[in-house]
Order: C-alpha cells, then structure tokens, then sequence
C-alpha cells in the first residue's frame, strides 16, 4: 500500500508543480530518494499515465489520463445534464462558458464551450481551478461551511495579481456578499486581461456540486458587461440545479416569475 500512495504522490506533482518535471525534481518535491521516484516513474511510463519523449528527459502525464477522462464524462450525470445548458449560454453571450466540479477538497475544470471570437480565452479541461481568485471557485466556496476555509486555506492566499484576495478576513467578507448576490466575480484576480463571472449548482441533497461561469478578455467582458450577464448566469445554474433535483423556494420564484412575464 505504501508504494501505491506514492505512486500518487509522483502523479499529484504535475498537478502542483507544473506540466513537465524531471527526476531531480519530483524526488525534491515528493520528499522521496531519486532511486524510488525513478522505479515508480518507469512503472508508469509502461502503462501510459507517465510520457517522456526523449530518453533522460522531463517527464508528463501520459495519454492514458484522456481515457480516464472520456470515461468519467461518459459516466458523470452533472455533466451530461449541464451540458445543453452550457451550450445555450455560450451561445447567448457569446463567451466562453466552463463548468468545474467540486469534490469536497478541489475544483476542476471539466467542460468548456468556447465563444466565436478570434480573441477569446481558452481554458484547459483537467485544470484544477484556483479557489479564492477564480469566479467558480469563489461561487463554490460561498456555499460551504465557514470554518473550512482555514482547512482549505492553511498554507495561505496565493497573490497572482494585485487584484487577488490574500486576506482570509477579507475572503469571508467577500464570500458573504456573493452568497446574498448568487454570482461571484473575478476581476483581473488571476491573470491580467481576464475577467469571469461564476454561480454555484447543487444536487437534490443541496449540496453544492460545483459551478459554471463565463470567462473572457476584459476588453470585453467589461465590469458593465459582467453586470448585464448576472441574470442569465444565475438563471442557468438555476435550471442546471433544478435538474438535478435541487428544490429551493429561491429557484422555484426566479422561474414563477418567470413565466409570468412570457
């Protein structure tokens, strides 16, 4: 069992550390002796979860982890039932529309449908999403219990941007608002140039399952813009959650009201 548990240790570095890694450095990052984290690198490299394309290279994920993926899309009911959703919303606003899922410890970013726009933002399916500085992350962490966030947040706020939020205080306030909004924003906070809004799904238990969000350039998706995509944003998470069961007098008037204006 203990080589096993090591064994994911290797893989959760390309998660942490980056896309490519060498022998030095996954044996630095793991704690673990150059000869162990060698052994284990070749038992990957044979059944594909680890590629190295030159002899005494770096090291990547292998090809193996696309069959993994296409088989837990195949099998995930959120996303198969988000999907015609997400469709309808990329195609009304005209942006790029991502879904991640939470299970319990991180988010990740696992469909995007992509705007028709020659500048626009392209997210990588797979990512593990960033809790405090991302729209979907912070919706997500607006639906969990306060006292989790020191748990999640132990290590501290990592800044990217002047933007991001580094203070746990000043997290739980803003986490407040976004609750009472229903969308949470990210302004610039990772990545310069780059803007999205977010909102939490939950299933039939209430429970939050994770968030959709648009995401684009800020030279379009300006804070007026952001502000005119609030209802339509909500109003998908709304029909994303219902269809998953989740029951809320909250959701239930959103759509009341809505018939009532058609």
């Amino acid at each position: 069992m203990k080589i096993i548990r090591k064994m994911f240790v290797i893989l959760d570095l390309f998660l942490d550390h980056g896309d490519e890694l060498t022998l030095e450095e996954m044996a630095r990052f793991s704690g673990m002796n150059k000869s162990t984290v060698r052994r284990i690198a070749l038992a990957l490299l044979e059944n594909g979860c680890l590629k190295q394309p030159v002899k005494r290279g770096r090291y990547s994920l292998g090809m193996k982890f696309l069959d993994y993926s296409g088989a837990i899309k195949r099998s995930n009911s959120v996303i198969n039932i988000a999907s015609p959703h997400l469709v309808r919303l990329s195609q009304k606003a005209n942006e790029t529309v991502i879904m991640a899922l939470w299970d319990g410890i991180r988010a990740v970013l696992c469909q995007s449908f992509h705007a028709d726009h020659p500048l626009k933002v392209v997210p990588d399916e797979g990512t593990r999403l960033g809790m405090h500085y991302t729209s979907v992350g912070k919706a997500i962490l607006a639906e969990i219990p306060d006292q989790q966030l020191e748990h999640i947040f132990e290590n501290g706020l990592e800044r990217f941007t002047q933007n991001t939020i580094t203070d746990l205080t000043a997290l739980r306030n803003h986490l407040r608002a976004v609750r009472q909004e229903g969308v949470a924003f990210d302004d610039e906070e990772y990545y310069p140039g780059v803007r999205g809004i977010g909102a939490a799904i939950k299933n039939g238990e209430g429970a939050v399952t994770g968030a959709i969000g648009i995401v684009g350039p800020s030279i379009r998706l300006t804070r007026d813009r952001l502000v005119e995509l609030v209802p339509l944003v909500k109003e998908t998470a709304f029909e994303i959650s219902r269809s998953l069961g989740y029951r809320n007098e909250r959701v239930n008037a959103v759509f009341d009201d809505k018939k009532d204006t058609d």
